[in-house]
């Protein structure tokens, strides 16, 4: 694909956030006043998380901790298992969709976008999804979703995962103008990667604890470890580092009520 910023502003090692970006990286994970590379901002933010991990904070819910320590991790399971547990007990299916984006500037030259402009780039089709979908599943008279941000790695650039519990049972084709809608408004979508066969996947009747949770939770970022982002792998750690430094937050629901 073609270049989507000038390859001189980032070069081989990405910054944390390309020009029209940096605004959105937060004061503690400069370097110097400047936004770093990702891997600098990276073993920052981890550093950060381990000093956050000794304090001793009185919460309950994910949102009263600190993202990405050990005891989110905990909260944020037991919100995403008390979400699954109710939509359990009305859905009669479920569905998951993927969407991606090129993380590559240059890929003829192997120069990779700054993580929080490709996540800029990957999240600009949010509303469109968004409307789509509920034109997608307007005969459906009650559907619950949870949206994700993270995945496996991919040199650690992220994934949207959306898992969505539905009243009734539904075909693949209904999704297709979902991914349609990411396609014509995110710049990076590519068609190939956003096939019916390639993003969508449905499946019969949940049951708490379901397969789509386990699923969902394991694609974000210190969610698939017992402590927290600081015990997590490389990739994640640096796909954590980018939605914080971007301010996105790795996990959302959404309903039809």
């Amino acid at each position: 694909m073609g270049r989507i910023l000038a390859k001189d502003t980032i070069g081989r090692s990405p910054r944390l956030a390309g020009p029209s970006e940096q605004e959105r990286v937060p004061g503690r994970l400069h370097i110097d006043g400047e936004t770093p590379t990702w891997q600098r901002a990276t073993k920052r933010f981890i550093t950060l998380v381990k000093y956050l991990e000794e304090v001793e904070v009185e919460a309950h819910r994910a949102l009263d901790y600190v993202p990405y320590t050990d005891e989110w991790a905990g909260a944020a399971w037991s919100e995403l298992y008390s979400i699954d547990r109710k939509a359990a007990a009305w859905a009669t299916s479920t569905a998951l969709i993927e969407f991606s984006a090129s993380y590559w500037l240059d890929k003829e030259s192997s120069v990779f976008l700054p993580p929080v402009t490709y996540l800029s780039r990957l999240q600009s089709s949010k509303v469109a999804r968004q409307k789509a979908l509920s034109r997608a599943l307007k005969d459906v008279s009650r559907w619950q979703s949870i949206r994700v941000i993270g995945g496996t790695g991919f040199n650690g650039y992220p994934r949207v995962f959306l898992g969505i519990y539905l009243s009734s049972s539904v075909e693949r084709d209904n999704f297709k103008p979902v991914l349609q809608a990411h396609v014509n408004n995110c710049q990076c979508a590519g068609v190939e990667a956003h096939t019916l066969a390639e993003a969508v996947s449905v499946a019969g009747k949940p049951t708490h604890k379901t397969n789509l949770v386990h699923r969902l939770g394991q694609q974000i970022p210190g969610l698939e470890s017992n402590g927290g982002i600081s015990e997590a792998g490389w990739e994640k750690q640096k796909m954590a580092t980018a939605l914080h430094g971007g301010g996105w937050r790795p996990y959302s629901f959404g309903s039809s009520i």
